[in-house]
């Protein structure tokens, strides 16, 4: 599967701008080691992170450390982009959220700072919708999670 998000959140956008213009009075509690990337069925609202969080048994968000990630460009490219290096593999589907929920078809994936709730950094829609079934499971193969800010 292969995701790309050019949206940021806002939550995102006044921390970044934050951090340029106001001397880190925004920052982030827990920056780099604590990236945690997310399945989603639904999106509401890129702009406020509000997503519906797959919830299949098994699922849960996984910690990618800052040395899985390749940040590219530099500062005479216009677009700067973060791509995963390595392997994300979620764990298998091991039946239902609840009585008669067979599968969740994944639509997104997101970048979160916190392994539950927390906030929504991106949030970037799948190529292809993927249906996880009991059994199945989600990988995101290296580089092909992109992250891009124009």
């Amino acid at each position: 599967m292969t995701a790309t998000s050019n949206a940021a959140t806002n939550y995102l956008e006044r921390r970044l701008l934050s951090f340029i213009f106001k001397n880190n009075s925004l920052s982030f509690s827990s920056p780099g080691n604590n990236i945690y990337v997310g399945l989603a069925t639904a999106v509401s609202s890129i702009e406020t992170g509000s997503v519906t969080e797959a919830d299949f048994n098994g699922y849960t968000r996984k910690q990618v450390p800052h040395a899985n990630w390749d940040i590219i460009g530099d500062d005479s490219t216009d677009t700067q982009t973060a791509k995963n290096n390595a392997v994300i593999t979620f764990d298998a589907h091991s039946g239902g959220s609840s009585p008669g929920d067979a599968a969740d078809v994944i639509t997104h994936a997101f970048i979160a700072d916190a392994s539950t709730s927390g906030n929504i950094l991106f949030v970037g829609q799948l190529d292809t919708s993927k249906t996880i079934a009991e059994g199945d499971i989600f990988r995101i193969n290296a580089n092909n999670l992109t992250i891009e800010l124009k």
